[in-house]
């Protein structure tokens, strides 16, 4: 069940929306505070605290959840949303003598995709040119741009398909590690696994891709 209509304000739109959209006169201030000490104000019930970290945050845990949601934008926002209520939620019960706040946030982001994962299973989506990050080109544009373009789209949506055929387990370190470049120890925080279990996943994941890339890209010729 969704947690989010507990908030007392509506959460920022997803990626910060437009440049043009105010930001609470409190923000900027609080900008420059560390996560520990916007953590404990959020944990009062300070607002702007909340919203400077969800700015803080906001981008490199969606394109977390947006991995581990195989690509699906709607239910990676949703994920979003109910992964910052629960940071909000549960902004009393961190601990700072049991890890930092970035592995914390995390953590309760992978939560969330896990629980939502587990009581309803989505269908893994096509990833289609535009969610690979290509532009159609105009007419002017060279055959041989043409063709690099639809290449680079379809090696983005190879590495798209290839992700999601991995094992929920393996899928998250390989997000962590390569998308948000987290360290095993901080991975060993978000994910409960010890290091040396989330090295092996990993290199056992990275030959998989490998593996799954090639018989692509053999098979597109």
């Amino acid at each position: 069940m969704s947690t989010t209509a507990i908030l007392p304000f509506p959460l920022l739109p997803s990626l910060a929306g437009s440049a043009s959209e105010p930001v609470p006169s409190g923000v900027p201030a609080m900008a420059i505070l560390p996560d520990r000490a916007l953590l404990e104000r959020v944990a009062g019930g300070d607002t702007d605290a909340f919203t400077a970290l969800y700015r803080r945050y906001e981008r490199p845990v969606f394109g977390v959840l947006l991995r581990l949601a195989g690509g699906r934008r709607a239910l990676a926002e949703e994920w979003l949303q109910e992964a910052f209520t629960r940071v909000w939620l549960g902004a009393s019960t961190h601990d700072p003598a049991r890890g930092e706040v970035r592995p914390w946030i995390y953590k309760i982001a992978l939560n969330t995709a896990r629980s939502e994962l587990s009581r309803k299973r989505h269908r893994t989506p096509h990833v289609s040119l535009d969610e690979a990050g290509l532009d159609l080109p105009d007419e002017r544009a060279g055959e041989k741009h043409v063709t690099a373009r639809l290449d680079e789209a379809r090696r983005a949506e190879a590495v798209a398909v290839a992700l999601r055929e991995l094992p929920d387990f393996m899928r998250e370190v390989v997000v962590l590690r390569c998308s948000q470049e987290l360290s095993f120890a901080e991975i060993a925080e978000v994910t409960g696994a010890p290091e040396g279990t989330l090295k092996s996943r990993f290199h056992r994941a990275v030959a998989a891709l490998r593996e799954a890339l090639a018989r692509g890209e053999g098979g597109a010729r």
